[in-house]
Formats: structure tokens, sequence, C-alpha cells
């Protein structure tokens, strides 16, 4: 069960940050950044931690070629970040 009073001082919003791969309409991979307002789930992919709200004031990245919105880490935040935990954009099928 989510903290009320959490949900009372975070403003709603649509945008979120894949925290964990998981399927959907598609497969949604780390660090990327989605448009939820569709969704119906968004509460329970939070309470498990497949997402999270995007913080405050951070800025929503362009689409790439393929639709998607992955969040760029700069060469300071990759050394920080174990190379497994880093976004990175699904392999494509040859």
């Amino acid at each position: 069960m989510s903290d009320p009073l959490i949900q009372a001082v975070t403003p709603p919003q649509k945008w979120f940050v894949v925290l964990r791969p998981f399927d959907g309409d598609r497969r949604f991979v780390r660090g990327e950044v989605v448009d939820t307002t569709t969704w119906t789930h968004v509460r329970s992919l939070v309470d498990n931690r497949y997402i999270s709200a995007l913080p405050h004031g951070a800025d929503v990245p362009g689409e790439d070629a393929e639709g998607r919105r992955i969040i760029e880490l700069t060469k300071a935040q990759e050394r920080k970040v174990a190379s497994k935990k880093r976004p990175a954009i699904p392999s494509r099928p040859s």
C-alpha cells in the first residue's frame, strides 16, 4: 500500500521511468521514459518497482528512431552505475 502523505504532496504526472524491463503493448526497457496517460495499472507497477515517476524538473528525452525516449547518462553518471543497471536499448533481431 502506498503512503497517503506521499500521494498528497506528489503532483500528478504522466511521465515515468522504467526501472525494470517488462512487457506491455511492447517490451519496455530500463531507462525508458514512458507516457502512462492511458495505462490502467500504473499504481501496481510503481508499488512493484517496475516504474518510478520522472523526478520533478527533469527533462523528458526526445524520441529516438524507434519512438523510444531513453535517458542518456553522462560519463560521470555511467561510472557510478553498474553496467548491467545502465539504460539500454534492447537488441534488435537480425
